[in-house]
This record gives structure tokens, sequence and C-alpha cells, in this order.
């Protein structure tokens, strides 16, 4: 495998902690066997607006497809395009993110016509990158007109920069453009604005290069107190000696390295002859300083990891931090290899006091310094990102993008997951009519849709009146031939993969005419109740879907459900061996946003509902969910001062009656707007009474923090219990639960299931967990062999 690691270069020059990381990976990225690795750098001014424009620019035209694989730390480098770009983040721009002065505005005062097209095109970039070319031509139009513009408008940091940055990192480290994610500390992970949302980042702690060399640094004596820092105000270095002078103690303190503030930190040691600042130091004469030192000092704020901290554990040497000192706080166990003090002088003092005294205390976090810090190993971080990822082709009948009823956010959803293990290739039929796609859909995920064929138009156009429902999945299962397109397209990504999923079993005949090998069975529902109970009168078509169904799951090696009364259902019904394996339904927990209650009045505004209490219900063009709007019919008459809001193909049906005046069909909606709706609804309805495979809609209400009424057979599945996490009633009494659970007697109780469902949703109901459920069974059946996972450093 051949990896680029891209990496700016600082203007000026100068080293730090970025480039030891930087020179220790590359060698011991090209010390794994099958790797050659290059470090790829590009000098990157920071001084000016326009300086910063350019960096990013630059970086974003860089092309290295050459490389299999391209891994970034810093901006702007990922600004890189490259199919397989892993991000390995050290830390943004801080002085226009985390470390942006809060007084600071963060609109741009200025409305001249260049600034104000400038920010419509940031405002539509959405973190697409083909808005790249609009958005750098904007920018030259604004130089061109720099001169008449106001000056403070280009400062830095500067409200104009702060958003032109941003957009561009949405763009960088867009989750379509990202195969991996990943940042050096859970400080960096944790800092807002960092990374998309519901992205899955793992937190590797990196090693440090050697100190090597010998030497006797004549400045600082044995047993002094040691630190050694760039000599800026974020290090905090002028607490350090401040808090050595109030501490009162005779040991020596000896400061190394270079910085803005040096004139200001001699002057604060002026008169003081027990503290020293020895300017920088080389390799040996640091490594001799530690191990000369008694213990080493660290107090930077909010810092991203600090290898001073590394070094100091490394030479065996007890480290003084502070609760606030970000990264360095990870390494540290409080009173077992250092001390964490509360952030200020009086407290610093007491901890230093201490560690200059108390030899025995010294001498037993001394002792676990070195073996806190042992698994951090360079070759360990090689091979976390130098393992090839295995390759998993899945067929299906319908694409998933954008995700809109249950069965596409389920895919999309599960398999952009997935793709944090493999590469993940989707086969899908499309539209009549419809353009051929290849795209990616996040990093990892691409999806293929082949237009159905004109013979197989017509066949699913004569089938579907004749079983009196739509059959675009039947249609194919019954007659693949039709779509030779789609066949070579199946072929093709099943000799690319190492594993092949049949999901849904419409696609299993399609797949069986071009490959032989074995093919996972991935089942949302069981099909052939599902189709029973759809078109009850069509009993060869439905003979068929079993059969079809049948050879699924009695030939695959692993067999996949929804909930778990479907698979022991499949189990009944198929005669299988064994009980198929559990993937449950899930949710993108994080990315559902509580709303504070003025937003979502506003909301409601907006939508046209004004304070009129909202019951949601959502549901796909799917016959359980028709049966269950038409029943919602009579509870919305029961509550007529109620608003029930309908989203999703289910308001398309034939044949729906004539709903009171209550009943909003508002149809098939965007994820920003169903996310709007969930806002501003008041209580979450599943009134299901048939059906199979578990219901999406419910964890998306307990995510979201609606309360919600659901019929108990609604709520089967086993994440979300009745009574513990939602109201369970018939529907014959689905109003009067519903009046019940929104009244005051019920507040208390209502915010207690709403809070319980929230965390259980989080908890057990999160996609990632299920992915890894289903990625864990693929390698224990020996489908995929999977890279040795390198140990992570911190908790993810």
């Amino acid at each position: 495998m051949k990896i680029a690691l891209v990496a700016p270069s600082p203007v000026p020059f100068l080293i730090g902690g970025a480039e030891n990381l930087w020179s220790g990976w590359i060698a011991a990225l090209n010390a794994q066997p099958g790797v050659e690795a290059d470090l790829i750098k590009l000098p990157t001014a920071e001084r000016s607006f326009w300086e910063i424009v350019d960096s990013y620019r630059r970086w974003s035209e860089l092309d290295l497809s050459h490389f299999d694989r391209v891994i970034s730390t810093k901006y702007p480098a990922w600004m890189v395009e490259h199919a397989d770009h892993h991000v390995y983040l050290q830390h943004k721009l801080r002085g226009l993110y985390d470390t942006w002065p809060g007084h600071f505005p963060t609109e741009v005062a200025c409305d001249a016509a260049p600034v104000d097209a400038l920010l419509r095109t940031l405002n539509n970039a959405k973190g697409e990158r083909g808005a790249l070319p609009d958005i750098f031509a904007a920018l030259e139009v604004l130089r061109a007109e720099a001169l008449d513009l106001p000056n403070d408008l280009f400062s830095l940091p500067g409200a104009l920069i702060r958003k032109v940055v941003h957009a561009l990192d949405d763009i960088g480290l867009a989750r379509t453009a990202i195969r991996r994610y990943a940042a050096i500390s859970e400080t960096v992970r944790a800092r807002a604005g960092y990374f998309p949302t519901g992205a899955d980042v793992e937190v590797f702690h990196h090693p440090t290069l050697p100190r090597t060399g010998s030497a006797e640094p004549s400045s600082i004596p044995q047993g002094a107190i040691f630190t050694a820092s760039r000599l800026d105000q974020p290090k905090r270095l002028d607490w350090v000696i401040k808090a050595y002078l109030a501490a009162n103690i005779d040991t020596p303190l000896v400061i190394a390295g270079e910085g803005p503030c040096r004139p200001a930190l001699e002057q604060l040691a002026e008169g003081h002859p027990n503290i020293r600042l020895v300017g920088r130091l080389t390799d040996a004469e640091l490594a001799a300083a530690y191990e000369r030192a008694l213990f080493v000092p660290f107090v930077p704020d909010r810092e991203d990891y600090g290898l001073i901290t590394l070094e100091a554990l490394q030479a065996g040497k007890p480290v003084l931090t502070c609760a606030d000192s970000g990264g360095v706080t990870e390494l540290i166990r409080d009173g077992e290899n250092g001390l964490i003090c509360q952030p200020n002088i009086e407290a610093l003092a007491i901890g230093m006091r201490l560690l200059a005294t108390d030899s025995a205390a010294r001498a037993r976090m001394a002792e676990q310094a070195r073996p806190s810090v042992a698994h951090i190993r360079w070759p360990a971080l090689a091979a976390a990102f130098s393992q090839p990822w295995p390759r998993v082709a899945v067929i299906n009948t319908f694409p998933i993008y954008p995700p809109q009823n249950g069965g596409q956010v389920r895919m999309f959803q599960l398999y952009q997951r997935l793709a944090s293990y493999a590469n993940v290739r989707i086969v899908n039929l499309g539209p009549h009519r419809g353009a051929p796609q290849q795209r990616t859909l996040v990093s990892g995920l691409e999806e293929v849709v082949v237009p159905m064929s004109t013979a197989l138009a017509m066949f699913d156009r004569d089938l579907s009146r004749q079983l009196r429902a739509p059959s675009g999945d039947v249609a194919p299962m019954l007659r693949p031939e039709l779509v030779p397109q789609w066949l070579q397209a199946i072929e093709q990504a099943c000799e690319w993969a190492d594993v092949v999923v049949a999901c849904h079993p419409y696609g299993y005949p399609a797949i069986r005419r071009v490959w032989d090998g074995p093919v996972v069975y991935e089942s949302l529902n069981v099909e052939a109740d599902l189709k029973a109970a759809i078109f009850p009168h069509a009993s060869e078509q439905i003979a068929a879907v079993a059969e079809v169904e049948s050879q699924c799951a009695r030939t695959a090696p692993v067999v996949f459900c929804c909930s778990l009364e479907d698979a022991a259902r499949m189990r009944e019904r198929h005669s299988l061996d064994e009980t198929p394996r559990l993937v449950a339904n899930g949710v993108d927990a994080a990315s559902y946003a509580e709303l504070p209650l003025e937003e979502a009045s506003r909301l409601r505004e907006k939508l046209g509902l004004g304070a009129t209490r909202i019951a949601l219900f959502i549901g796909s063009l799917h016959g359980p969910n028709i049966d269950a709007l038409k029943a919602l019919g009579d509870v919305a008459q029961a509550l007529p001062e109620m608003a029930f809001v309908v989203l999703g193909s289910v308001c398309d049906a034939a044949g729906l009656p004539e709903f009171a005046g209550n009943v909003h069909l508002v149809g098939r909606v965007s994820d920003a707007e169903l996310r709007a709706w969930l806002g501003a609804a008041d209580v979450g309805l599943n009134p299901m009474v048939s059906g199979s495979g578990t219901n999406l809609k419910m964890l998306e209400y307990a995510a979201a923090g609606l309360p919600i009424v659901s019929t108990p057979f609604g709520g089967r599945g086993g994440i979300l219990l009745a009574g513990e996490h939602y109201v369970a009633a018939d529907v014959e009494r689905f109003a009067e639960a519903i009046d019940n659970l929104l009244g005051e007697r019920m507040a208390t109780e209502r915010a207690r299931m709403i809070e319980s469902a929230k965390q259980r949703a989080t908890a057990e109901g999160d996609w990632h967990a299920i992915a890894r459920q289903m990625w864990t069974a693929l390698c224990a059946a020996g489908l995929v062999t999977p890279p040795a996972d390198a140990p992570r450093f911190a908790p993810s």
C-alpha cells in the first residue's frame, strides 16, 4: 500500500509537536510490511487573510491519486481530495474555533456587493466539494476590490476569515470526503465544530520521537524542577513561576524553550537566582534534562495533547498539571503518576510544594510514570492506519439515497457505519428512464443505481395491477433477466467483493444468475409473511416470494434479522438450523439536537400551527403503515384540538378515507424537514397493528426527545419497553392515552419517560453499535478477515 502523509510546512518554518508526529510516523509506516509511505508538505503561511485563503486553495488543488491512501492531520492539508482519505486530527485553526475571543462578533458587518456574494456562496456550499470553484472565484472578486473595502474586514482573527475557513473545513472534512476520522486526544475529539455531526471518531494517543544522544547540560542541576515549552501565553509558564514563588521552596526551577513571552518571564523571575530560563535545548540536552529533573510541571491552557507530558513520563518523572490543561490530563492519573491541580496559582503552588518535599509520594508516582505510557508506540499507530479495507457488496432493488422510507434509512445508516470497517458497494435498481448512477454517499460507501429497463417496467406495471399493490421488488425477483445491465453491475460487484449480501431476498435470483459464492441474507422483514398480508389474493406470487426467501435464508452462511420476533419466525417459517442473528434497526442518536422551548415555538409558527399541540406519525408507503394511518383518522376526530401531522410516502396511498381537518398529510420530507417536525411536535405516534421487522420511527421519536404512544404490537423489537420508555395502548384507546400523557398530572412521569427513552436509544439503538454487531458476525463466520486491531490509546 502506498500512503501519503500530508502536512503543512509552517511559514516561517519552526519545529514543534506536529513535526515530531510526522517524522516519527512516516518512519513507522515505512517499517510496516508492504507499505511505502511519503511525507508530502506544502509551504503554508497563515499570517494574513489572503495567505490563509491561498493555502487552502493550493491544498485543494493537489492531486495525490497515485497513492492508495492519504492521511492528513492538520489544516489545511485535509483539503486534498482522495478516495481513501483518513484524518488524524491534531487541531483546526484554533483562533477561529475553540479559542475564538468570546467578545468578538461572528457576523460580518459589511454589506458590500462582493462580500455579500461571497457570504451567499459560502452559505450555499453545505459541505459540497463542487462548491469550491465558486468559493474561490468569489474570493478572487473580493481580492480585486479589497482596496475599496474596510481594512478591518480582513482582520485576523475576524468574522469573515472565520466564515471562510469554517466553510472550507466543512468541505474538506465532510463525511463524503473522509474515509475515517480519528483524533490525537479526547480533548480534540470533544471540541465543538471539529468533526461532522454523527461522525465516528476514534482516539489514539501518539508517541513522541526519542531524544537521543548524550549530553550533560551544565545549566540544569541534578534534582531541579524542569519544564520545556514554547514560551507563549497559552503555555502559562507565568503560572509556573508564580506558583514556584508562592510554594516557598529552595529546589531550582529551570525552564527551557524560546518564544514571544520570554522577556516577560525573565522580568517575572528577576531577582530569583533559583529560577533559570535556558533557551532552546538540543535533543540530547533535553533528554539529559528530563533524566536530571525531580518532576515536570506542565500547565498549558486546553492543550491538544502535550508531548512534554509523554516525554516526562517516559523518563520516569511525575508531571504536575491543571484540570483545564486538556489532553495533558488524559495521560496523568492524579496521585498515581502525577498531580492534577485546580487551575489557579494557589493550588498549583501546593502541588509543587508536595512534589518537591514529599520524597515518598514523588518516588511512588515516578515508579508508575513509565508503565503508564508503555502502550503508546509507533508500530501500533502505524498499523492502525496502514491496513487495507475488506470489501462488501450489497444487492438490493431500490435506491437508498436520499433516505426517506424506513428501508432506505436503515440501509443508508447501517452501511455508512459498516464503512468504518470495509469498503461497501450497494447495487440497486432505479426508476425506469432514470439515469444510471455511480455515486459516493459517504467516503467508503458507494451506490450503483441501474435504471429499470423498459421490459421490466412493463412487466412491473402489469404485475402491480394484478397484485393491486406496488411490485417494484417482486418484479425483478421474478424476471431478473429483463435487466441485463443490473445483472452486469451485480456480477462486477460480486467479483470485486470479499463478501456478498442480499438485502431483502428480491435480488437473490439475480445474484445467482452471475455468482455462485456464499451470499449473506440481511432480512428487513419476514417477506413471505409481509407479502401475504399485502396481497393475500395472489397465492402464486406469495409462494414465489416464500420460495426465494427460503432459498436465500437456507443457503446463507449468516442470516440477519431486525428483531428477535422476526428471527424466531424466520427460523420457524423456513426450517433453519440456527436462529438468525439480530442486527436491529437503529438511530443516529447524536444527530437529534434538543430544541429549546422558544426555538420549538418559532418552528411551530413557521409551520403555521401556532400553539396547537402536534401529534406526529411517520410512515412509508407500506401496507401496515397504511392501516395505521387509516386507524389514526378516528383518533384525530376524538382530539379535534390537536394537529395530527403525517410524514412520509404513506400519504400517497390510494384509497385513503377523507380525514378530519386536523389531519395534515405532509408527505415525503427531507431529513432537515423531518428534524424540524420532530423538534416542533409534542408526541410521537405508532399505531401499528400488523407488519414485520421493527419500527425506526420509535427510535427516532425517542432520540428526538418526544414522548411516545404506541400499540403493543408497534413496540415490538425490545429496545424500547412499554411503561418504561413509552405508553402502550390499543388503537381504540389511543386518544385517551395521548390526552393523559400530555396532561399536567403526568408531567413528571412524561419527563422521566422521555429521558429514559433517549438514553436507551443512544446506548442500545445507535447505528455505530449495530454496525459493529454486524461486522463482528461477518468476521466470526470467516467471511472477512479483519485487519489486526491496533490498540486505542484512549476510550472512544
